[in-house]
């Protein structure tokens, strides 16, 4: 009885055994079965199918999107994510890039050079070389024409030219000295220059200085380039 005991007890232990060896050899086979997903981000859809063949995985284009940076036929994003374990045989999912979308530039003639500015930001576009020139009939910084023309077919990320006028083209002159002359004098001139005026009455320091209504000081100062229309500070005794 007890050399049945002994035997039945070495062929269960001798079967747990086998049992055990089995999972470790299945377990083992599905190891070897399993490999790492490349990166395949950036990659053209030759080059991927050629490197998933590589691992023994194949491909699934999941969807087509335009991108900004991406040219056409270039892989954006996958799934599963790159070192994940994957078994051999398995897809990997791909979003493909459809490159940039092309789409017809705004129409920003005629209208502010902020506003235009960001108008070309909101279409997917970027402002690119600003030229200022005068004219006299469309206002300051109002965009007079842009490259490329309203309308025109052009992919998102690229650059529009604006031409913005610089108003009317005046004249400049080098501003007087006006200190020492009376307040009527200075007024004369600065009229006749067709420059605005700001008069500033203020009480002499210098007790040398008796006369009343006397320029004291100036802004610009005397030299200094100024145009029609422009501002000129005056202090005046009193």
């Amino acid at each position: 009885m007890q050399r049945f005991l002994k035997g039945l007890a070495i062929f269960f232990g001798l079967s747990g055994v086998g049992v055990i060896s089995a999972f470790a050899v299945v377990a083992l086979l599905l190891r070897q079965e399993e490999v790492r997903v490349p990166d395949l981000a950036g990659r053209d859809i030759v080059n991927t199918i050629e490197v998933l063949s590589e691992y023994d995985l194949r491909l699934k284009v999941e969807q087509r999107l335009p991108h900004v940076t991406l040219p056409k036929g270039r892989v954006i994003s996958q799934k599963p994510p790159p070192g994940s374990g994957i078994k051999k045989g398995r897809p990997v999912r791909v979003v493909v890039s459809l490159g940039p979308s092309e789409t017809q530039t705004p129409v920003v003639a005629g209208v502010h050079y902020r506003k235009a500015v960001v108008l070309v930001r909101q279409a997917g576009y970027f402002p690119g070389m600003v030229s200022r020139v005068p004219s006299k009939n469309v206002k300051r910084d109002v965009v007079m024409a842009q490259d490329p023309p309203a309308a025109t077919p052009l992919k998102k990320g690229q650059k529009i030219n604006l031409l913005v006028s610089a108003g009317k083209k005046t004249s400049t002159y080098a501003m007087p000295r006006l200190i020492g002359r009376t307040s009527a004098e200075a007024v004369s001139i600065i009229d006749r220059m067709g420059l605005e005026r700001r008069l500033i009455y203020r009480t002499a320091k210098n007790k040398m200085l008796t006369t009343e209504r006397i320029v004291i000081s100036q802004k610009p100062l005397p030299g200094y380039p100024v145009a029609a229309h422009e501002s000129v500070e005056l202090v005046v005794s009193k």
